[in-house]
């Protein structure tokens, strides 16, 4: 992006990265129950503010003889903080269903790609002069700048992906449970994963016309991106302005009431016909709506008394027994030619990495290992 010394770009450019600063100020002073979240989307912010602040620094043609831009660390700042936005907007998605252990391994990893280009941009010296594909680099260089330009480009096309499976499963999940997600929040969900959507499709689309389009042109869809940038932040202030009321004050989906004790004891027996005798856990397309239905009930009150009664929540509740049902079935020796994909669908699942990410958290293995140790157990008896 070839510009001048705080032309319209530039300013457009460093006021949104104070409205990104803005918000995330907002989202951390606001009161919510859901910290978490909130905590994470403010992160998310700070990053964009940052990657504004560094395009403005690196691109513009009138702080190219600055020392900070013949230093390789605001190029570091840059596709550290590009490379870390995927991840942050994958963990906010996630959190707004449960609690993310962000020190956990499985979720460092997602820092790798970050600190592996600030590792690469600080050994080979990048500055901001070198990033810039129009100027002529040689040998290791070259080789290390192109990495890096493919890592901030394309990665986070993956995590868009990664991003609108979470918002899927998110949305499954509040089929078969009531949920204190407010509607407000799952709607800003929606609006940051859409336009990041759209601007990050847009990036790879311009770094894949880079080699076939005049210079010019490339530095035209390079500002067009950033502007699309602009427009998403500034479309997420007006929505926070709106809805301001409800993010303060969350209007939470169907809360359950609470169940009189004298009314419990009816109520659990209700749900424990529907389980023992009418076997709902094994309709593959149960969900608290049609359970209360079969059972009777409303789904408030089936709501209500799981977490009163069993301390548990609908999806929870009937994964289990579906859980236990496949152990039934794994130990069985007449089942012992059935695949485990069988075994799934007729313990009632019907997401083979839903039943095993519960077979696993509940029983300590995998299928596979349950089956073999029922097995040997079977033959010493």
């Amino acid at each position: 992006m070839k510009t001048n010394f705080l032309n319209i770009h530039d300013v457009v450019l460093l006021l949104t990265s104070l409205e990104c600063i803005f918000l995330a100020a907002l989202l951390k002073l606001l009161p919510s129950k859901r910290i978490q979240p909130r905590s994470i989307l403010a992160s998310f912010f700070i990053l964009v503010a940052l990657v504004l602040t560094a395009t403005v620094v690196v691109w513009n043609g009138d702080l190219k003889d600055a020392t900070i831009n013949h230093t390789p660390y605001v190029v570091a700042i840059l596709a550290g903080c590009l490379l870390l936005q995927g991840p942050v907007l994958f963990f906010y998605l996630r959190s707004l269903s449960k609690k993310i252990h962000v020190l956990r391994w499985r979720n460092l990893i997602h820092l790798v790609p970050a600190i592996l280009a600030i590792a690469i941009v600080l050994g080979f010296n990048l500055n901001s002069i070198d990033w810039q594909p129009s100027t002529p680099v040689d040998g290791a260089e070259k080789f290390a700048r192109s990495l890096v330009w493919a890592m901030v480009k394309l990665l986070p096309f993956v995590y868009i992906i990664a991003s609108v499976w979470a918002e899927y499963r998110l949305r499954e999940d509040l089929k078969q449970v009531y949920s204190s997600i407010s509607i407000t929040e799952l709607k800003l969900a929606e609006v940051v994963l859409f336009g990041f959507g759209v601007h990050w499709l847009w990036s790879v689309l311009a770094y894949a016309l880079e080699g076939y389009v005049a210079p010019s042109i490339s530095d035209q869809l390079g500002i067009f991106d950033n502007y699309l940038t602009v427009a998403l932040v500034n479309g997420l202030f007006v929505f926070g302005l709106i809805n301001t009321r409800q993010l303060i004050n969350p209007v939470v989906i169907a809360p359950p009431k609470p169940v009189p004790e004298a009314k419990l004891a009816t109520k659990v027996s209700a749900i424990e016909k529907g389980i023992q005798e009418q076997k709902l856990f094994l309709e593959s397309n149960i969900n608290l709506e049609r359970f209360a239905e079969q059972i009777g009930l409303r789904p408030r009150d089936v709501s209500a008394v799981l977490k009163l009664h069993y301390q548990s929540n609908f999806f929870e509740f009937i994964n289990g027994y579906r859980v236990e049902e496949a152990k039934r079935l794994l130990a069985l020796p007449e089942y012992k030619d059935e695949t485990i994909l069988e075994v799934i669908f007729k313990s009632g699942f019907n997401s083979p990495s839903a039943f095993h990410r519960f077979f696993k958290r509940m029983v300590g293995v995998t299928p596979t290992e349950y089956r073999k140790q029922a097995i040997e157990a079977a033959r010493k008896v």
